[in-house]
């Protein structure tokens, strides 16, 4: 395999073990460990890291090492406000090449996540994303999306959502498929405009940082 393929794995490990919550906040990260885990060597693993580093996963302390990354705030607020901009576009730019398959996998997902334990939920719910990230075409915006959703996630998964905003995320979602499925693309804009906003305002009201 590839040294490059490796460092690609390294990457992704570390970032999941954050994701998920095994790596907590100022976790120290070791490169040895790393190297061990992969088989690899100190420069395929320190590629990986410097990416993480470049991503605001990872951070290095002067002479100490390197560490699991806090959540930047600030961040996670400007996140929210460039997806209200850039996913409504994202459903204008999909709408063509939605299937009835697209569109039946949503209304699934929507029905999984009448029922479902957090951790289902949010993965359900980030699945209808992906439908329309997979669709829009443009691999750049995909990526941007991808990097905002998943900071979002790593405090998403450890809090609380609300049974009311479940509800209510549920119910956007079901306006933006009908309105996929009618063939109105205005409406599909403005319903997923809204879906965003208001996961935006739940989260900081569940935060309590708003």
């Amino acid at each position: 395999m590839e040294n490059s393929e490796i460092a690609v794995q390294v990457y992704e490990h570390v970032k999941s073990c954050i994701l998920s919550g095994e790596w907590k906040e100022d976790t120290r990260v070791s490169e040895r460990y790393l190297c061990d885990m992969f088989h690899t060597s100190r420069t395929t693993v320190r590629s990986a890291v410097n990416r993480l580093k470049n991503d605001g996963w990872l951070y290095v302390r002067a002479k100490s090492g390197t560490y699991v990354a806090p959540v930047d705030i600030k961040s996670i607020r400007d996140n929210f406000e460039v997806r209200s901009i850039l996913e409504p576009s994202m459903v204008l730019m999909a709408f063509p090449n939605i299937t009835p398959g697209d569109i039946q996998r949503m209304k699934i997902n929507c029905e999984i996540m009448e029922n479902a334990g957090i951790e289902e939920y949010i993965l359900t719910e980030a699945d209808n994303h992906s439908v329309i990230k997979e669709r829009c075409g443009n691999l750049t915006i995909v990526k941007i999306i991808t990097d905002m959703m998943d900071t979002i996630y790593r405090i998403t998964s450890k809090s609380a959502i609300t049974a009311k905003r479940r509800h209510f995320s549920i119910r956007e979602w079901q306006n933006v498929i009908q309105a996929i499925e009618t063939q109105d693309v205005n409406m599909a804009r403005q319903y997923m405009t809204q879906h965003i906003m208001n996961a935006s305002d739940s989260f900081w009201d569940t935060l309590n940082m708003k």
